[in-house]
């Protein structure tokens, strides 16, 4: 049996249905029926006149169905309205769910119809039998959903679609949501709030707590995010501005890739400025998935709730879950558009925001202009740079004492670029495993080649050999010009065209000036770059420029040639974008970067005028053959070596690999032999024409 004073109140909308409802209706049968079954739950015990059994039966069986129906007679009609009428008059002492609302109703001012649509919305969401009687009842009633809720409450329709309106302030606090008018259902509370109602809230403070999120404590140090620079001190200022002058319309953005610590950020955030940070929208009443509306209007009610509160944020992560368009490409492709709502609301939302809202996003590309005019600042959050990982890892593994080698944190850092919660959890599978040094770098690439699409990470050379600048064959001078970058002061606008056959030591030199300016690498492949999906090629060249500028790298294109093909070529038009989106970067990129190709005629010719210089790197001349063979070798060099041409470092360095593998690295003739191999397979060495006799 429901509890006495939740039997008076649903007593009472009953009386209130009853006194507008014809006993020769077909409601009148619904609800003698539902009072039959379920009137002794709510205090009104009801038993049909002998002779009418057979209606109520038949109305049980098929209830929602069209019927055949015997009107309720005058007498049992008029027994059943004193029935629930007496029910709806008993004093009863109000439950703590019912104090709970009335401490609800009173923080914000809502009048007695608005607390009476509010207590039905309740009443229905936790199953009590207000929600079997409005089901029985709502299906083919007379004027729909919003007409029973005005009977119910004995209130004009017009008052009640004033309340229900988007501006009325139920909805505009976020409490209910509320579908068309001709839908079935009344409106539906705000995912938590009947959670936040039940009897283990005892206080308004309560009611808070369990409505607007759990408050969040960081997980990572504020010196984990130094990376991110002036911007990370410049939302320090803002946020600290806007929680002292009580700001409106304060939006914050952090947008990057899965998993580079978005979330952790926004944590470490209101640790700094002392502020007690809410993540709100995550889940349902049930501890399930919310849905968009569900997620938004949690947002609202929080909103509202904390306005009156000093130093407090909301954190809503995912943005892109309640915004038109997302990143669904396969949708796209076939005419789908996914379900959204309002720009407009949304807009609004973000305007009239009470307290600083931190937003997070994997991808901001769908995202729409409006909307992105309304955040007062954008944070890019990319994977850390190498210098900030390997402190990331050494506290990692620190954290989870996992026992391997004291030098791991800094080959892990170099060897793969990877946000801090996928290191995390590559630490705690290795951990859970037993495993070893091996174990963990095999997480980590099963993930990494996973976030990429199934393509696997290409990874650092283990093979390549220091740069040496007497092995460089180079037409300009090397050793001053890498003096002369070491002291280029804040000037750094300075570009290289590397070109000339593999093996060179293009891409080695780049490393070579970086290290002396004690600047990371940046380096990015064509295959890094260019996408299959229409401007995304283009997008990907902007944010490799933006994070080089933004981590203070040096930036290296290996095969410039895919990416500055020659225009005049060109056979699409995105082909032609493509190189222009390079061509602009190029001149307005305020660090070093580098360029290599082996194939320096497809360049497109604008390009050339955008280095500044522009350096040839060719084969080893017969004195450097005779210091390379030394070098990697040791060994006397044989005389036919000396003659050889078209050898390169890489070559040497690929011999030297393949002479300890195979056993002869002490047998100079057979290095000999090993080059001469190198030297035939490049495709400029001279090839003989015709046939030529064997060998006996």
């Amino acid at each position: 049996m429901a509890a006495s004073y939740e039997s008076k109140v649903i007593a009472t909308y009953l009386s209130n249905l009853m006194a507008r409802t014809s006993r020769r209706s077909a409601i009148a049968d619904k609800l003698v029926t539902w009072l039959c079954d379920l009137g002794p739950q709510i205090g009104c015990p009801f038993e049909i006149k002998e002779g009418e059994e057979e209606t109520v039966a038949r109305s049980r069986q098929e209830r929602g169905k069209p019927v055949s129906r015997t009107i309720v007679s005058a007498e049992n009609w008029q027994v059943a309205k004193d029935v629930v009428q007496a029910a709806s008059r008993r004093k009863h002492r109000s439950l703590v769910f019912d104090r709970n609302l009335n401490l609800l109703v009173d923080h914000f001012g809502l009048d007695k119809i608005e607390q009476d649509i509010l207590d039905i919305a309740c009443r229905y969401a936790r199953h009590s039998p207000m929600e079997t009687l409005w089901d029985d009842t709502a299906p083919g009633y007379p004027g729909g959903a919003v007409a029973l809720l005005a009977h119910f409450l004995n209130v004009p329709t017009p008052m009640l679609d004033a309340r229900l309106a988007p501006t009325g302030r139920l909805r505009r606090l976020g409490l209910v949501s509320w579908g068309l008018r001709s839908a079935t259902n009344p409106p539906n509370p705000v995912e938590g709030l009947v959670g936040a109602l039940a009897p283990a809230s005892r206080s308004f403070d309560d009611i808070c707590g369990r409505l607007i999120g759990p408050v969040t404590a960081p997980a990572c140090s504020w010196a984990d995010f130094d990376h991110l620079g002036e911007e990370r001190d410049l939302v320090t200022r803002i946020i600290k501005g806007a929680l002292a002058k009580r700001a409106k319309g304060i939006n914050i953005l952090l947008y990057g890739p899965p998993g580079t610590g978005k979330t952790e950020f926004c944590k470490a955030l209101a640790a700094r400025v002392g502020a007690v940070l809410h993540a709100v929208g995550e889940v349902d009443d049930r501890g399930g998935e919310p849905v968009r509306s569900e997620r938004v209007a949690s947002l609202v009610l929080s909103q509202q709730l904390l306005a009156s509160r000093r130093n407090t944020m909301v954190l809503f992560d995912e943005m892109e879950d309640v915004l038109e368009g997302g990143t669904n490409r396969l949708l796209a492709m076939f005419g789908g558009r996914p379900r959204a709502g309002s720009k407009v609301y949304l807009n609004r939302l973000l305007e009239e925001a009470t307290i600083p809202t931190l937003w997070t996003s994997n991808s901001i590309r769908a995202f729409d202009p409006a909307l992105l005019r309304r955040i007062t600042l954008a944070i890019e959050i990319r994977t850390p740079p190498a210098g900030v990982r390997e402190r990331m890892w050494k506290e990692t593994l620190d954290r989870e004492r996992l026992c391997v080698n004291p030098s791991l944190s800094r080959r892990l850092a170099q060897e793969f670029a990877v946000p801090p919660a996928l290191a995390a959890n590559a630490v705690r599978a290795t951990k859970l495993a037993g495993g070893t040094d091996k174990d963990l770098r095999l997480a980590l690439r099963s993930v990494t080649k996973a976030m990429a699409g199934g393509v696997e990470q290409l990874p650092q050379s283990k093979h390549e050999s220091a740069f040496s600048l007497e092995l460089a064959n180079a037409d300009h001078r090397l050793q001053p010009l890498a003096d002369r970058f070491v002291n280029l002061g804040s000037d750094r606008a300075v570009s290289l065209c590397l070109f000339g056959p593999p093996g060179t030591g293009k891409s080695a030199f780049v490393r070579h000036l970086a290290e002396r300016m004690d600047m990371p690498v940046l380096q990015k492949r064509a295959s890094d770059l260019i996408s299959m999906w229409l401007g995304e090629s283009e997008a990907n060249i902007a944010a490799a420029f933006a994070e080089a500028r933004a981590d203070g790298a040096f930036l290296v294109f290996d095969e410039a040639d895919s990416l500055l093909a020659d225009r005049a070529g060109a056979q699409r038009s995105w082909e032609v974008i493509q190189v222009n989106e390079m061509l602009t970067w190029m001149e307005s990129h305020e660090l070093p970067f580098a360029c290599t190709t082996n194939l320096m005629d497809r360049l497109d010719p604008a390009s050339l005028r955008r280095f500044t210089f522009k350096i040839r790197f060719g084969f080893l001349d017969r004195g450097q053959v005779q210091e390379a063979f030394s070098r990697f070798f040791g060994l006397t060099v044989p005389a036919r070596v000396c003659d050889m041409d078209m050898l390169t470092p890489g070559d040497f360095a690929v011999v030297r690999r393949r002479a300890g593998l195979l056993g002869f690295a002490d047998d100079a003739n057979e290095i000999a032999n090993a080059l001469a191999q190198e030297i035939a397979a490049k495709p400029q060495a001279s090839k003989p024409i015709g046939f030529r006799m064997a060998s006996a």
